[in-house]
């Protein structure tokens, strides 16, 4: 049995979110570094409820990583190959994160 490929279209549409993703993360954190209050100053510039959703789109960053990596990578360069594999790892981590802080938060309430 082959393994799956997913339709062009749709690889490039998951390649696409994964890089603007990887991109929009990226900006956060160096963002965070240089902006006046910091990383709370630029979420209260950003709004909470939009760094929430961009924090939960790291989910799907993660499984979308996981997958691109699966079906690309003997094709793709060796750099970005190494790219790819680094932001997944970066959204793997981010998720598992959020997962560990919300046990601890529903263990203390």
């Amino acid at each position: 049995m082959s393994e799956h490929k997913a339709s062009p279209f749709l690889l490039r549409l998951m390649t696409l979110f994964f890089w603007a993703m990887a991109l929009a993360a990226l900006a956060f954190w160096m963002g965070g570094a240089v902006w006046r209050g910091g990383l709370s100053g630029l979420i209260a510039t950003i709004g909470p409820g939009t760094v929430a959703i961009f924090a939960s789109f790291h989910i799907l960053a993660a499984v979308v990583g996981i997958l691109l990596w699966q079906w690309q990578r003997h094709s793709l360069p060796k750099l970005r190959r190494v790219l790819l594999e680094a932001a997944t790892l970066y959204f793997m981590g981010a998720v598992l994160l959020g997962m560990f802080l919300s046990y601890l938060l529903v263990s203390i309430v």
